[in-house]
């Protein structure tokens, strides 16, 4: 039996600009009694991530652990740090982000005194203008436990449950055979797959992650959704077919699947339709018209949802394209 309170995944992909600063932000110091681990996940890094990685391994043994695999995909890195997971909550951090590290002691603190499916805490965005936007919890949600389906009763289906918020109960990921997108995007669905299973929670006020905002290449960048909207729509595919096999009994949580489902595939159908994006690569009509058909024949209730979506906020741009084949 291992006493450890997390297991702190952190995937990491030609990160030596930016991994001493995240790794630097989750040294607790003056603590003596070893209740977490850092899995650093290097998937096949060119530059010099291993190296980095081996030297804090070497600093703080038994609380930071390199794992080496060949690049796969940010997904793929998740995934083996899942089936590695000793501690009794999992949490993902990015290596170009960082935690609060004052915040960080109390978060440690809250879990080992939680015992929930999930526990959200608040995070902050930090630009490079050095300006910065915080996203706190309000105080009435916060330390104390709720039913997953009470609290989205009262949310109105809304999950408000980043990924840069979450942390899971280790065995929930692990028991349910919880495997995510092995390539891009895959945040999308490690933060919503796992909820089907979520029985309680609980929310806090810690502002314990700082979410990077501006490093050139990001996947959430316009560059980056051009270079892999493939992987955004297999993202988007496999979500429908998890659905489809794994509908949950509560009505509010398979509400709040589909709400979140939908917000995903009108973003999938705006990078095949748009200029901007993809619009304009010979491939995506044919893969628009592909994840359509998927979508009508596995997941019915959110094909139609979608035809009330809209762009300028009045134009339904997926119903005029299903009705008239007009972009």
């Amino acid at each position: 039996m291992t006493n450890l309170v997390l297991t702190l995944a952190i995937p990491a992909y030609n990160m030596e600009k930016y991994l001493s600063r995240c790794l630097d932000s989750v040294i607790v110091q003056g603590n003596n009694t070893i209740t977490y681990e850092v899995l650093v996940i290097n998937d096949g890094s060119k530059d010099g991530t291993q190296s980095i990685a081996q030297n804090y391994e070497n600093l703080h043994p038994g609380v930071i652990r390199l794992i080496n695999k060949p690049n796969g995909g940010w997904g793929s890195a998740v995934n083996v740090a899942i089936r590695e997971a000793k501690g009794k909550y999992f949490r993902i951090l990015d290596s170009d982000d960082w935690f609060d590290n004052l915040e960080f002691q109390k978060y440690l603190d809250l879990l080992s005194t939680t015992d929930v499916d999930l526990v959200a805490t608040s995070y902050s965005f930090q630009y490079d203008n050095a300006s910065e936007k915080h996203n706190i919890y309000d105080a009435t949600l916060c330390n104390k436990e709720w039913g997953f389906t009470d609290y989205l009763l009262r949310e109105n289906y809304d999950k408000q449950l980043a990924m840069a918020q979450i942390t899971f109960r280790t065995k929930l990921l692990q028991e349910h055979g919880i495997q995510v997108c092995n390539r891009f995007y895959a945040d999308i669905d490690f933060n919503l797959t796992p909820l089907v299973f979520v029985k309680t929670l609980v929310f806090s006020q810690i502002n314990l992650y700082q979410y990077y905002i501006g490093r050139v290449g990001q996947s959430t960048s316009l560059s980056g959704y051009n270079a892999h909207f493939s992987d955004y729509v297999m993202v988007c595919k496999k979500l429908v077919a998890f659905i489809n096999e794994h509908r949950p009994c509560e009505d509010a949580i398979y509400r709040m699947y589909i709400k979140d489902l939908c917000k995903a595939l009108q973003f999938a159908y705006k990078l095949l339709m748009s200029p901007v994006y993809s619009g304009d690569k010979p491939q995506s009509p044919q893969m628009l018209k592909e994840l359509d058909n998927y979508l009508k024949s596995h997941e019915k209730e959110a094909y139609k949802a979608l035809n009330a979506c809209k762009v300028r906020r009045f134009i339904p741009f997926i119903w005029i394209w299903r009705m008239m084949g007009i972009n």
